[in-house]
């Protein structure tokens, strides 16, 4: 039997009450630690980053991550580069120095289980608008543009400095990705599949209730159909899904996979833990 641990936005040194949340996760993870411990991004801006990884040293088995939209913000004078140096270059030489393994640079193969752990941290290109059940104001193209809700701009807009657009870096995240699957299925028969932003849309926020500007927008910066349609490519073979990114709690699926949000908010975290060939998840929740 394998045992996976996950967990996502731990947002390491935003506020005390936050980490402390982090660190009873990390003592939950020490008392009973798994054969792989999964991070799915927004660990922590900047130098927190490296101090987040730090806390899990301790725990033993393998690890691996896959970054945030958080992970990868610069100031304008950042002495690591724009994002894209932090994204290619900074954040795995960080996570090695820590023992962690870069799941956007190459999937992890577990030949004893027959498993492979894929992902990235995923992006998004507007994909996710769905016009069809609602008209946008006139100004909806600009604002998607400049990323600007009804109040204020996504941070990434401010923080996330590099040569692509949207556009550009999901098309890149989603190639990469599709190489990661068919190197690991070379080698094993299943895929556990991790990303940072949603995965498909019943894992992103809900969107069962009044369609609004700033619940459309939020729609457009979480995810793309293009993963969707690659997870479909390959549904036969794929285990679960998991994706951070909204601090919501959710479980859906995308035809035939089952796929968890794994949940937790910057007051409080949570960790689910799966376990394979059973696939039986337990969730556990930690407040400060």
């Amino acid at each position: 039997m394998l045992t996976l641990a996950v967990t996502a936005d731990l947002h390491w040194g935003l506020r005390s009450t936050v980490d402390e949340a982090t660190r009873q996760l990390v003592d939950d993870l020490r008392r009973r630690p798994p054969d792989v411990l999964i991070l799915a991004g927004d660990l922590g801006a900047g130098e927190d980053f490296p101090r987040c990884l730090q806390l899990f040293e301790h725990i033993p088995g393998q690890k691996a991550f896959v970054p945030g939209n958080h992970d990868i913000w610069v100031t304008l004078d950042d002495e690591r580069g724009d994002s894209w140096s932090v994204y290619q270059e900074w954040l795995p030489r960080v996570g090695g120095a820590h023992g962690f393994h870069y799941l956007d640079h190459a999937p992890l193969i577990l030949p004893q289980h027959h498993l492979a752990i894929v992902g990235n941290m995923n992006w998004y290109d507007g994909t996710w608008v769905d016009l069809a059940r609602w008209e946008p104001p006139d100004d909806f193209h600009e604002r998607l543009r400049d990323m600007r809700f009804s109040r204020g701009r996504h941070n990434d807009a401010r923080f996330v400095r590099w040569h692509l657009t949207h556009e550009q870096f999901t098309q890149y995240a989603i190639t990469t990705l599709e190489s990661h699957i068919e190197t690991a299925l070379r080698q094993v028969s299943h895929l556990v599949v991790v990303t940072h932003h949603p995965a498909f849309r019943e894992l992103n926020f809900p969107n069962d209730g009044p369609i609004t500007l700033d619940g459309m927008l939020w729609q457009a910066f979480s995810g793309n159909r293009s993963l969707e349609r690659l997870l479909e490519r390959f549904a036969d073979r794929i285990v679960v899904v998991f994706s951070g990114h909204t601090h919501r709690a959710r479980q859906g699926r995308l035809g035939a996979i089952e796929g968890y949000n794994i949940g937790g908010d910057y007051l409080w975290k949570r960790l689910l833990r799966f376990t394979w060939p059973e696939q039986r998840i337990e969730a556990s929740e930690f407040h400060p």
